[in-house]
Parts: C-alpha cells; sequence; structure tokens
C-alpha cells in the first residue's frame, strides 16, 4: 500500500492527492480559485462539484484510516525482507522515458458540465507501470479546435477539472506539456545520533523511528525537491515496505484538516438541498467563511512529511532530493479519444442518483429514469437492475432510449456487437441508426489492429481451431465474396496472409483483392519489416517484398521473420548448421559460425538471440 502526494499517473485524483494547509482563517488563494468554479453554475451544478470534492477527501480518509491500522513491529533478523537498493535514473534515461510518454497513444477525454466543458489526459499510459518512475507533465492548451469547424486560441489546464467556456465537441487541442527531471541527486543520511540535516536550508529530521516504522519531517524546500526515502538495516541492507505515506503538513494535522474539511462540505451540500441558499453567490460567501481552519486547497510552498513501515527493523534511513532540475516543454496535438457526437450527454440526477441525458442547453430531455447506466459507445448504453442486464441505443432523432434484444458489447465509436446469449452463429454489428451492417450468424466479431477490417468468425468442424473469418469493412460491406482461414494472422504492411478452403495461400489488401499469389510457395509468414519469410518447394527459406518480389532468394535452411530489422538464419556448411544474423538487405550483421545450441526470445527492442554463451541484443550487439 503506497499513497504519495507526489504528482500520480492517476490524474484524476490530483485535486485529492494535492492536499495542504494555510495557517489563516481568511480565504487563502486556494480557496478563492475553488469559489471560482462556481461562477456561471447553478445551485443543482455547484452541488456537484461539491459533492466531487467530498468523495475525494472520503476517499483519502480512507487510505488514512488503513494506513493508521499498521502497528510497529520488531523483525527478528530472519524474518526481515531486503529490498532493491535505490538508483536514480539518469537524466537521458528520464528524457527517454518521457519521450516514450508523450510519444505513445495519448488523447484526452471531454466531459460536458454545462455550460462548460473539462477535458483529461488520457491514453495506454494510464494502466502502465512502464512510466511509474516519471511525474505525469503538466498539459495546458495553447488553441482548441471543436467539431462544429470553430477554434479558441486560450490557455486551460488539462487536468479534469478546469472549465473551458462551451459545452461543444472538441475534437482536438494543441497542448504545452511541461515537465521536468533531476540532473542532479543529493543524498542525505539520518539515524538516531544524526537525526538532522539541512538541504538548501530547509530542515530534515527523524520524528518518529522505532522498529519497523519512520517518519521524517521536511521543510517546504526540501519536501519540494524530495525523491525518495530508503530504510536500512543494521547491516547497512534496503528494506522492502509494506506501506508508505508522504503529503504535507504533520499527518496528524492532515488527518484532522481532512475531517473537518469533509464536515464543511457535507454541511454546505445538506443545506443546498434544505434551500438554505437562494443563490450560487449565497453558496460562495458561505465557503469562503466557513472553510475550517487550514484549507486542502493550497498547493505548494509547505512543509511535509514522509512516513512508512518497513519489513525490517530501520537503523538509519538515506534520503534522496533533487539538486538540480532541467525543465522542459513540449508542443503537442491531443485528440479528442471517446468523442460523443450525438449531441445529449448522460448526466446523473444528483438527487435520485438515477441518470438520463441532457442537450445542448443543459436541459433533461431523456428523463432521469434508469439506474446503473454506464456507456458501451456514443450511441450505445447498459443498465442493470436485480433481474439483470439491459442494452440500450441511443435514437438521437427520437431522442430517446431504445431497449435491444441483444447482448451489446463496444466495437468502434459507431458499431457494436451484438448477439442471442448462449446460441451459436447468432453475433453481428449494430451501427448507430440500428441497423445489423453484419448478419447475426456468426461465431464471433473482431477488428484487425492496423486496418479498418472486421473478421466476421464462423468455426467448423474440420477447419483450424480459429475457424474460418467473412472480412467486412466498416460500412458493413463484404470487401471479398470468399472466407479464408487466416489462423489468428491479421495485416501487416497492408496486407494479410491467408488460406482458402482449397488451402490455397495468398496475400490479400484492404480491398479483398488478390495482391500476392503465393502458389510456388507451401509456407508463408505474415510480413514484418517490409518482408515476408517464404518456404520454396526444396524446403529452403527466403523473403519477398510487399510486391511479391523475392528480394532475398532461397538460400537458408532455416530462417525467422525480420524484427528491428534483423532476422537469424541457417546454412548447411559440410553438413555442420551454422548460424548467422542478417539485415534487410541481406548483409551480415553477425557472421556465420557454429553453435551447439541456439535460441531467441522476445519481441520488438527486447528481442535476444543466443549461440552457445554469447548473447545479442535485438540490433545483433553482444550483451556483455
Amino acid at each position: 500500500m503506497t499513497m504519495t502526494f507526489v504528482k500520480p499517473m492517476a490524474f484524476f485524483a490530483i485535486g485529492m492527492m494535492a492536499l495542504s494547509a494555510c495557517k489563516s482563517k481568511q480565504s487563502s488563494e486556494g480557496v478563492q480559485e475553488f469559489v471560482k468554479e462556481f461562477d456561471g453554475k447553478t445551485l443543482e451544478e455547484a452541488r456537484g462539484i461539491l459533492q466531487n470534492e467530498s468523495d475525494k477527501v472520503e476517499g483519502f480518509l480512507g487510505f488514512m484510516k488503513n494506513f493508521k491500522e499498521e502497528k510497529p513491529k520488531h523483525f527478528k533478523p530472519e524474518e526481515e525482507e531486503v529490498g532493491t537498493p535505490y538508483v536514480q535514473k539518469t537524466a537521458a534515461e528520464l528524457e527517454d522515458r518521457y519521450t516514450a510518454l508523450l510519444g505513445g497513444k495519448m488523447g484526452f477525454q471531454q466531459e460536458i458540465k454545462h455550460p462548460n466543458s473539462v477535458i483529461v489526459v488520457d491514453g495506454d499510459f494510464r494502466n502502465s507501470s512502464e512510466f511509474a518512475d516519471v511525474d505525469f507533465p503538466d498539459f495546458t492548451t495553447t488553441k482548441i479546435f471543436f467539431h462544429d469547424g470553430s477554434s479558441l486560441e486560450k490557455s486551460y489546464a488539462v487536468d479534469g477539472n478546469s472549465a473551458i467556456p462551451s459545452p461543444k465537441i472538441i475534437d482536438s487541442v494543441k497542448a504545452d506539456a511541461e515537465y521536468s527531471y533531476p540532473t542532479k541527486v543529493e543524498k542525505l543520511t539520518l539515524d538516531k545520533q544524526n537525526d538532522k540535516v539541512t538541504f538548501k536550508g530547509a530542515s530534515i529530521r527523524i520524528d518518529k523511528m522505532g522498529d519497523n516504522r519512520v517518519r521524517i519531517l521536511m521543510g517546504n524546500k526540501a519536501m519540494h525537491d524530495y525523491l525518495h526515502v530508503e530504510a536500512l538495516n543494521k547491516d547497512g541492507k534496503p528494506l522492502d515496505y509494506s506501506s508508505k505515506n508522504s503529503g504535507v503538513n504533520n499527518p496528524d494535522d492532515m488527518n484532522r484538516l481532512l475531517v473537518d474539511f469533509s464536515k464543511t462540505l457535507k454541511s454546505l451540500i445538506t443545506r443546498i438541498d434544505k434551500g438554505s441558499f437562494k443563490d450560487v453567490a449565497a453558496l460562495q460567501a458561505a465557503i469562503k467563511k466557513e472553510m475550517p481552519d487550514g484549507s486542502p486547497f493550497d498547493e505548494g510552498g509547505q512543509d511535509g512529511y514522509v512516513e512508512g513501515f518497513f519489513k525490517g527493523n530501520v537503523v538509519k534511513v538515506n534520503v534522496y532530493l533533487a539538486d538540480d532540475r532541467n525543465k522542459v516543454k513540449k508542443q503537442l496535438t491531443l485528440t479528442n479519444l471517446h468523442p460523443n457526437y450525438t449531441g445529449l450527454q448522460m448526466t446523473q440526477d444528483e438527487k435520485t442518483e438515477n441518470y438520463g441525458f441532457k442537450d445542448a442547453t443543459g436541459k433533461f430531455v431523456i428523463p432521469a429514469t434508469y439506474k446503473k447506466l454506464a456507456q458501451l459507445n456514443p450511441f450505445f448504453f447498459t443498465s442493470e437492475d436485480y433481474n439483470g442486464l439491459y442494452y440500450y441505443r441511443l435514437d438521437t432523432a427520437t431522442k430517446t432510449l431504445v431497449k435491444l434484444d441483444f447482448q451489446v458489447t463496444e466495437l468502434t465509436p459507431l458499431l457494436v456487437t451484438v448477439a442471442k446469449p448462449n446460441k451459436t452463429n447468432a453475433t453481428g454489428v449494430m451501427d448507430a441508426n440500428g441497423n445489423l451492417v453484419i448478419p447475426v450468424s456468426y461465431d464471433a466479431i473482431y477488428l484487425d489492429p492496423h486496418e479498418q477490417i472486421i473478421y466476421a468468425n464462423k468455426s467448423e468442424e474440420d477447419g483450424p481451431l480459429q475457424g474460418i473469418n467473412s472480412l467486412y469493412d466498416f460500412d458493413g460491406h463484404l470487401i471479398s465474396p470468399d472466407a479464408y482461414y487466416t489462423n489468428g494472422e491479421v495485416y501487416h504492411d497492408g496486407l494479410l496472409r491467408v488460406m482458402t478452403k482449397s488451402r490455397k495461400l495468398s496475400f490479400i489488401d484492404n480491398k479483398g483483392r488478390k495482391a500476392i499469389d503465393l502458389t510456388a510457395y507451401p509456407e508463408a509468414e505474415s510480413f514484418s519489416n517490409g518482408l515476408a519469410l517464404v518456404r520454396n518447394a526444396n524446403n529452403q527459406y527466403g523473403y519477398m517484398n510487399t510486391k511479391g518480389v523475392l528480394v532475398i532468394p532461397c538460400t537458408y535452411r532455416s530462417a525467422s521473420s525480420f524484427n528491428e530489422g534483423i532476422a537469424m538464419v541457417s546454412r548447411a556448411n559440410n553438413d555442420v548448421w551454422e548460424y548467422a544474423l542478417i539485415n534487410t538487405k541481406q548483409e551480415l550483421v553477425l557472421p556465420f559460425r557454429q553453435a551447439s545450441s541456439m535460441s531467441q526470445s522476445g519481441e520488438g527492442p527486447k528481442k535476444e538471440y543466443s549461440f552457445d554463451d554469447k548473447r545479442y541484443n535485438a540490433k545483433g550487439v553482444e550483451i556483455k
């Protein structure tokens, strides 16, 4: 279990995770900024903002409660668990991490909160631990492009909280991504005899240390540059941890602030429900007046703490801090990952907690009568009650939810798979208008990851385990009159390897046309790096390009598909097998050599080749 106030990847929770305190009862800058969020809102919308903050605080209070359940424990030497020594990545390594993060699939999600919108960065990295070692960048818009063709040049934080004054669908934004990383790291060591040090004028001291527990208090400058704390046992070995927690102020003060703040939020929500405020201005005045001593709004410039429970007895600690940082700003374009082209927004009624749909004016046009409504794609939804699941299509013409007699699964933003449960040959595809563009007569439906092709699959008693596929485009047009065995393969370099029922191989393009006849080759692999591995009738291997030209002759006894521009091949030399690595020009990257054992593992940049006791990376460079 670990919780930190350093900016996490779970950016929806930034508001909750950045809690700090102000020492005056006057409205601080943070509180004033919070109050501005209510400008132009109705009391109902203001209630939603307060409820959102209340939920965040309750979630963090729950974490703090669980953390407090940890108790100091004395470990016997044989019970201790040693962890991995802390190694700070170099500046070059961190820049590579940010380049990979920003270069991956990245976009945003838009939420319409009439009359405004908020957007938050989203992408594949959300569920990846690959970027856990870097702080998430700050994103700020420079230009916003709306679906109706208009645009807005203004700066808004892409953080899920900052209001953009328009409920219109946003197609994309140009944004600045700002981040920093350490270029110089300071390590400071503390123990019971030397329990206090100074970093750039800021105090760092041990507040509590006994058995497996340690708490360190830091001045604001040290807290700002804090990177990691490493607990060591009597042998100087780093200990693994069971839970960590860090934040601003003292954790006892933080818990009090959170409890007081939670009570204030709940009181304001109750009074809105009772009609105690005549308008939002009256609510804003109450927030300024009643916010407790210390506000969980103000960020930065605060003292802090780091606390943890470890799997062994802590004798000393190493505290790592950024002594210098490189600040970077990059511009990129983010696209809307889930645009809502329906013009209607699924909205939960705060009072009944039921769901309905509002139009662009903020008015409920489909009453909030649905419980546990969830969106599958912009046009299809599911709800649940004690009797089971129900599926609906949003009819934008009649502004109604049409109940469907199918089980529905998202396929694309405009298409879903529909199926009759517990029946064979009972799956098809429906579009946003309710048309069955692919008949309900297949066993399974899936998409090609590289082309806009839908595979409609049927199993066969005497066929391959993967069954046979009919290929459709996204409009539901059958792109080829023939069904093919694809054996799990998909398009590469614009071509798909297929086999007919008569077991004839060929490559087809994304229009279903035969692009390469493979009659002369009993075996062929999918394209990789622009070349496909083929075997001729004499059981020799070579490579052809996407035009069907054999650019590397069939002269090898065995071969692998290209990976990162490298392939492993073998030849016979006086009945002795020799192995080599070649590039796509058939040049030797690693000369032919005899080997009593050889293997290859991994894919992409992580691929490795082994010849006896020597190992080579994906580029053919020996791994020492």
